[in-house]
């Protein structure tokens, strides 16, 4: 007679262990990496990138002229071309290039003034420690680009 006992408290027990098992919460997820975002700021002709809150990279650059500014807004990187041949004017080479949305693109430079020089794109200086490659090996396809500011100088 102990053993059917024996095998009711048994059976009670692995059902109490097995309830409580399925309503035991699940395991956080893993914490997010750090979201990377670029801002140019076309007042001071800066471009900086950021993994949550430390910068990166910092560089001059130099955005588009008056006729032809630089559209600001909030983007997204659309894609990347380690060399890309502008359409639009005449198959200018535009290394390490980011397009970011329409016909602007952040792209390396060989001259780079501190003041708006372009046709509307982000120009990044190749010379130095080449901020230009650091940005492109950097920034991924989705990361956010506020471009805001306006040229008084």
């Amino acid at each position: 007679m102990m053993k059917p006992l024996l095998a009711i408290v048994c059976t009670l027990a692995f059902a109490t262990f097995a309830s409580a098992s399925s309503t035991a919460p699940e395991p956080a997820p893993p914490p997010a990496a750090p979201a990377k975002r670029v801002e140019v700021d076309k007042t001071q002709q800066i471009l900086r990138a950021y993994e949550a809150e430390r910068l990166i990279i910092e560089t001059h650059i130099s955005t588009g002229k008056w006729d032809r500014s630089t559209t600001n807004g909030q983007f997204q990187v659309q894609s990347k071309e380690r060399m890309h041949y502008s359409k639009r004017y005449n198959n200018a080479p535009m290394p390490y290039s980011v397009h970011v949305t329409g016909h602007v693109f952040i792209h390396g430079y060989k001259d780079v003034p501190d003041r708006p020089a372009s046709h509307g794109c982000v120009r990044v200086p190749l010379t130095g420690d080449n901020p230009a490659k650091r940005f492109y090996e950097w920034v991924e396809i989705g990361t956010p680009v506020s471009i805001s500011g306006r040229w008084e100088k």
